[in-house]
């Protein structure tokens, strides 16, 4: 990605985000597209080559804690509805009215609480892997989830989580920040079964330095950046999107949004990914049946990081479908 591109802007609440940034041209839509963890907004790279030269707009920030953002280590600048505040605060910065929100992994939680707050700032949703998530009922077990997932399952989904939310996590992962690395882009989908979703052991894979092959949809130079770029920022302040999570530290954000915002009603697709070990397409699936019904659902047949396992399949869908909105004649977002 062009480092011309990248800005620095600095939000209501403080924080400096680092962002990429391309205006629209050609009468198109501006995309804003959300990394996951441990990603950042070069994970998009191969989508930025796709769309740019078609006249998209683009704003791919690295979010709070990612990349070249400022990296806060108090996990209450984390929550959610701040994080959708100063997405906006961008959009302002760059005279954007509306936009196409576009996330994966934590990028798919940041723009479902920003979808709730903010739904007027957007003409479309597309969630890829990670679904679209609803403001809490209740403070999070996490023990209990895990528990149920387990035993309707089979598989824990979320015993990773229990060693993110501990306060040294990053130390090890810092250390042996290739092995981390390697954990989270793995060579096969179910190297995830055995090694993230069971209690403990993703703490133990990362303290034993244990390593792996890249996955044959990951470039030697793709790797090089997401390594580098992690080893620089270090995991402290990253960590704490799961620490947010595991705390419960959205809860009382969440009961302050209407119940009438809970539902999604602009257009939506949503991408699964039928080998992901932890936001299976089943799961997925629940959230949007209830919450966005006039959802298209697509799945794709690979694991966790779609945009890079089904980089030209993923790119001709969500151009498929936005095409399809007719917004190419939306002035107000040029």
């Amino acid at each position: 990605m062009d480092a011309a591109l990248y800005k620095d802007k600095k939000v209501s609440r403080g924080y400096t985000y680092h962002y990429f940034y391309q205006p629209a041209t050609l009468g198109q839509p501006t995309l804003l597209i959300l990394h996951g963890f441990p990603s950042s907004s070069y994970g998009w790279h191969r989508q930025v080559e796709y769309f740019r030269p078609k006249g998209y707009g683009l704003l791919v920030p690295d979010l709070l804690g990612a990349g070249g953002t400022e990296k806060p280590e108090d996990p209450q600048a984390f929550r959610m509805a701040l994080i959708a505040r100063d997405l906006i605060d961008l959009l302002d910065a760059e005279g954007l009215d509306k936009v196409v929100g576009i996330g994966h992994d934590w990028g798919s939680a940041v723009l479902s609480r920003t979808a709730n707050l903010f739904e007027e700032r957007f003409h479309a949703f597309i969630w890829n892997v990670v679904t679209y998530t609803p403001p809490s009922h209740h403070r999070m077990d996490i023990d209990a989830v895990i528990a149920r997932f387990q035993a309707a399952t089979g598989n824990a989904r979320y015993g990773y989580w229990k060693w993110y939310n501990e306060d040294n996590a990053h130390e090890f992962c810092d250390k042996n920040i290739d092995s981390f690395v390697q954990l989270a882009y793995p060579a096969s989908p179910e190297v995830w079964l055995e090694w993230l979703t069971p209690p403990g052991k993703a703490k133990q894979w990362t303290e034993e330095n244990r390593r792996s092959d890249l996955p044959r949809w990951l470039t030697q130079e793709e790797y090089d950046n997401f390594r580098d770029t992690l080893a620089k920022g270090g995991l402290k302040s990253y960590l704490n999107y799961y620490k947010v999570a595991v705390r419960s530290l959205n809860y009382e954000d969440d009961q302050k949004i209407p119940q009438e915002a809970w539902v999604i009603h602009k257009p939506t697709l949503f991408v699964a990914a039928k080998y992901d070990a932890v936001a299976t397409p089943a799961m997925g699936k629940v959230n949007i049946e209830k919450y966005v019904p006039q959802a298209k659902i697509v799945e794709l047949e690979c694991g966790h990081w779609a945009q890079l396992e089904q980089t030209k399949r993923l790119n001709e869908v969500w151009e498929g479908w936005i095409e399809g909105l007719g917004l190419r004649t939306a002035k107000s977002t040029l």
